[in-house]
């Protein structure tokens, strides 16, 4: 895939009219004079937005459900201060391959970000809008070229130039949210779209405690099941039960703690 060109419209080769080009489909019908029009994405860039349906009170919520979910530690909703929540368009690099007969679509940053987890954002190709440059907002412009996308492609992905379909730049609404928890600085992306968080570093929950708890009740039903193949089945009827408690006692007296 060379000597791309980077494209906000595209007219019709028949009355010159915009075509509103979908995402994923190589031919499109001018809603003008009807004739079908074939694309070749493999020589162009297109750019796209999608458009932001969740505001800064949603964001902050679903930060907030975040936050007390099971990944965090405890009462992290509470205990964290929130520091700012601001709103950009940041742009993404939209890669469609096609490798052994199979479609594989891609998410590549387009510019210095510090939370990978981004790539896992889902697009669904029916939110994405023609770029405008007045959408009212930040708009981070974007510093990776696709040369660079398409060798870390070919690097971590083994996706060759020659299989890659379809590439556009798409800038994508989330809201950056600052945190302070026990004086450290965290940061934590809220899709402005979905409502998903993504964080690559955060206060997550302890799992030690837990893993110890595991492994001390394998290690007593073992020895309980020992016991009682040489001295007598019944203890381990009596026994399993008393055990399942004390276990069941610890687990909910760690999480209160974790």
């Amino acid at each position: 895939m060379t000597d791309q060109v980077v494209a906000t419209s595209i007219n019709c080769r028949q009355c010159a009219a915009p075509l509103a080009v979908e995402q994923g489909q190589p031919f499109v019908t001018c809603k003008f004079c009807g004739a079908t029009n074939f694309v070749d994405k493999t020589r162009a860039v297109f750019h796209y937005l999608v458009r932001p349906t969740v505001r800064e009170d949603g964001a902050r919520a679903a930060l907030n459900r975040w936050m007390a979910g099971n990944a965090t530690v405890k009462d992290l909703d509470r205990k964290a201060k929130i520091d700012s929540v601001s709103f950009e368009y940041f742009p993404m690099w939209l890669v469609r391959a096609t490798v052994q007969h199979d479609e594989r679509v891609l998410l590549k940053p387009a510019a210095a970000l510090s939370i990978s987890e981004l790539g896992q954002l889902d697009i669904p190709p029916s939110d994405l809008v023609p770029f405008d440059a007045n959408v009212g907002a930040t708009v981070v412009a974007p510093s990776v070229p696709f040369d660079t996308v398409q060798r870390w492609l070919l690097d971590d992905h083994h996706i060759a130039p020659e299989n890659i379909t379809e590439a556009a730049l798409v800038h994508v609404p989330v809201y950056t949210c600052k945190y302070t928890f026990n004086k450290r600085p965290f940061t934590a992306l809220v899709d402005a779209a979905s409502s998903k968080v993504f964080a690559n570093i955060y206060p997550a929950k302890w799992e030690v405690p837990y893993v110890a708890i595991g492994t001390a009740a394998f290690v007593a039903y073992f020895v309980l099941a020992v016991l009682s193949l040489f001295i007598n089945f019944g203890l381990f009827i009596v026994g399993a039960p008393l055990l399942a408690a004390v276990f069941f006692v610890l687990a909910v007296a760690v999480s209160a703690k974790v």
